[in-house]
């Protein structure tokens, strides 16, 4: 019990002295891209958020930005941090706050909250997101659920959809379905005291739901492609490199996955018509984070060789043509340091 306490006590004071860090450090500007890409990026540094448009990087706000998303048409979504707190808001695709959509600040800290991972769901009606419910005896314990609000209601109207496993961290980063159902991740501990992650899926709040990945694969940060149908994730499995993963989505299973990039990597964002998908990589021990695209289109097919003569006669099976080698990942940036917590969010326009 005493290891969970200081647990809880931990997670709640990381979350604080982690903004402390962010709105102290200067922002500095982005380098230049080395190549464009279509459409707008929108990523967090240093408590800033930065639009990457034809290869170059606009600072758009500042003081404890992070985790931007495509919100409502022509809005974002995006968490602001202060040093107890963290809120969701609106806002514009030039930084402007449209609306402050949570008031966690209290006068009284321990009654203060977390928000954090805002995703709107697929008919723009719901914001999902992680928020931490108190445990009033027991304010240390601080474990994040999904919870969902309207997009044009108030924070009290919001309702839990998930229920975290206690003294883990919690259930975090939702990625909502077109079904209207949600895939997350579910910190747990395993009976030997380890911390483990697993994606869910459930299809309605408080549902019990069904795990999409093992326990060992130790996997977390899913991400759905704009038609649902694969999905990004990052696998942790004991020992071993982290593991940027892709696999087909059925809406109830995940097919076999594949390894996309492998290292320090983590925070993966699809291109809007999924035909890429730009992720986070870190350049040494310490972090550096830079973008990386890794460009899904088929490669071109190796054109087959003459048709033999009508006449000739058949001397065996034909030969298979050689699989088309897969497009190695590009590195977008080199000097910049991104916030490994905080996808990039890539739209259209």
């Amino acid at each position: 019990m005493a290891a969970m306490v200081v647990f809880g006590y931990g997670v709640y004071h990381y979350l604080g002295s982690l903004k402390s860090r962010v709105t102290t450090e200067k922002a500095v500007a982005p380098a230049k891209a080395k190549f464009s890409l279509p459409g707008s990026v929108y990523v967090a540094q240093g408590g800033a958020l930065y639009r990457l448009r034809a290869g170059s990087f606009q600072q758009i706000a500042s003081g404890g930005w992070t985790q931007p998303s495509p919100g409502p048409t022509g809005q974002l979504l995006a968490v602001k941090r202060e040093a107890q707190s963290s809120d969701l808001y609106l806002l514009d695709y030039d930084g402007h706050v449209v609306k402050q959509l949570t008031h966690n600040a209290n006068t009284d800290v321990h009654l203060n909250h977390w928000s954090f991972y805002p995703r709107l769901s697929g008919d723009g009606q719901t914001i999902y997101y992680s928020w931490d419910p108190k445990d009033p005896g027991n304010f240390y314990r601080v474990d994040l659920a999904v919870y969902a609000m309207p997009v044009d209601g108030l924070q009290r109207q919001a309702r839990a959809w998930t229920d975290p496993n206690q003294y883990t961290g919690g259930d975090v980063q939702p990625a909502p379905l077109k079904s209207g159902g949600l895939i997350y991740a579910k910190f747990g501990l395993t009976p030997d005291g380890k911390n483990i992650s697993q994606l869910w899926l459930t299809t309605r709040a408080h549902a019990t739901g069904t795990a999409l990945t093992k326990e060992e694969d130790g996997c977390a940060q899913p991400a759905l492609s704009s038609d649902g149908k694969r999905l990004a994730m990052v696998c942790t499995s004991a020992g071993q490199p982290s593991k940027l993963m892709l696999a087909d989505f059925d809406g109830k299973a995940l097919g076999p996955a594949t390894v996309v990039a492998s290292g320090l990597v983590g925070a993966p964002g699809w291109a809007p018509d999924g035909s890429g998908v730009l992720y986070l990589s870190g350049q040494d021990t310490t972090g550096h984070f830079q973008l990386f695209f890794q460009d899904l289109t088929p490669p071109a097919q190796i054109p087959a060789g003459p048709a033999a003569p009508a006449s000739a006669k058949p001397t065996g099976p034909a030969t298979p043509l050689p699989a088309p080698t897969p497009k190695p990942a590009r590195q977008l940036t080199t000097s910049n340091d991104y916030d490994a917590t905080s996808a990039p969010a890539w739209l259209a326009g």
